[in-house]
């Protein structure tokens, strides 16, 4: 497969232009990359396109040696120096050694899946220098994303960041990399679902700002993720592009409002709790299927191309090989009502369903046996 450039008709890429829903919008993300060949991706970025000095890449242990130190090789070879970094977590303490190593670095890449992306993301941005993302999985939507999850203690916390001047996706690391990180992606992807509604329902109800130009970027990814579960995960330009879609869109607005409502709350409340093993996108797919529910309930309709109901979020999650039930991960049913009660007080400012619909315990309790989560009732 030769590289091709990814492109969206409802943006320019490396562009700041004027949108009709009244803002300017920035994006400083250059190029999309999708290819057979990680070093044939690399080599296709002009050397006017990469800053001149020390280049810093970040990568995880296993990573490291399934990518990283190719990327290294690739930029020995073009005479560039490299200093290579393994990380295992996206916490304050790794983020302060990233940045001691790239402190006399003109470029930071990050070569590996979320927690080196993370960390690399947030410490280029804290130094001001551009960074490139090469993702070796995708499990989320952060892959070309603005945000930062950072841990922050036992807390983790979104922080915005500059997105990535160039995303490179090498389609045999993804389609390779373990089968529940790309359920995982796929979920936080069908996530966008309720994430979307809860945004045009803050619009409506809060006057909240919102373009329609992000909102059609997103829901594009949508539509693209459902293709790409639909034909049985074997179309990963898809799964990419989807993923690049929901980052583009944080870009566009400058946070996580398009992809992050009620659902990604409820996956908040269970990483703040510490209990479970499930991840990010496992969790917030499990809070979209509630959170559509939710709707159903008060006989909201969906907007055009993002009605998806409960039943059918689930349903591709279990195609897509994503889990369905707390219990999967291990999270207790009082923990998942706690959470739907009281999620909505870490993003009080967010509006969603739950702030506008609010649960009794009794009514949390009936929402996760509708939404089939109780594997032992």
């Amino acid at each position: 497969m030769p590289v091709s450039q990814i492109d969206f008709p409802e943006i320019k890429l490396g562009v700041t232009f004027d949108c009709p829903c009244g803002r300017t919008h920035r994006v400083p993300t250059r190029r999309i990359l999708f290819g057979d060949s990680l070093n044939e991706l690399l080599s296709s970025i002009p050397d006017d396109e990469i800053p001149s000095g020390d280049i810093l890449i970040v990568s995880g242990p296993k990573t490291r040696l399934i990518a990283g130190e190719g990327v290294a090789e690739h930029f020995h070879k073009r005479g560039r120096r490299t200093v290579v970094l393994e990380v295992e977590r996206a916490d304050l303490a790794t983020v302060s050694k990233v940045e001691r190593a790239a402190s006399a670095c003109s470029l930071a890449v990050a070569v590996g899946g979320g927690n080196a992306i993370d960390a690399c993301k947030y410490s280029a941005h804290r130094l001001g220098i551009p960074f490139i993302s090469i993702p070796t999985t995708i499990s989320h939507d952060g892959v070309a994303s603005p945000v930062a999850s950072i841990s922050l203690g036992s807390k983790r916390t979104s922080l915005m960041t500059a997105p990535p001047i160039l995303v490179a996706i090498t389609e045999p690391l993804i389609k390779h990399s373990p089968k529940r990180l790309i359920a995982s992606g796929c979920a936080d992807i069908l996530a966008k679902s309720t994430s979307l509604r809860d945004w045009l329902l803050g619009h409506i109800v809060k006057d909240e700002h919102i373009c329609r130009a992000t909102f059609g970027l997103v829901a594009s990814a949508l539509l693209e993720i459902r293709r790409f579960i639909e034909d049985g995960g074997g179309d990963f330009i898809l799964l990419s592009s989807a993923a690049v879609r929901c980052g583009l869109a944080m870009t566009l607005i400058g946070s996580s409002r398009p992809c992050s409502g009620a659902e990604h709350l409820f996956s908040h409340y269970i990483d703040g709790v510490g209990e479970g093993i499930g991840l990010h996108g496992e969790q917030v797919g499990m809070g979209a299927v509630l959170m559509a529910m939710r709707y159903e309930e008060f006989d909201i309709l969906p907007p055009r191309g993002v009605e998806l109901t409960g039943a059918e979020i689930r349903n591709y999650l279990a195609k897509a090989g994503a889990p369905t039930s707390i219990n999967d991960i291990q999270v207790s049913k009082e923990t998942a009502i706690r959470a739907l009660l009281e999620c909505k007080e870490i993003r009080p400012e967010r509006y969603t369903i739950l702030h506008h619909a609010p649960l009794t315990h009794r009514g949390a309790a009936n929402l996760l046996r509708k939404a089939g989560m109780l594997s032992d009732e």
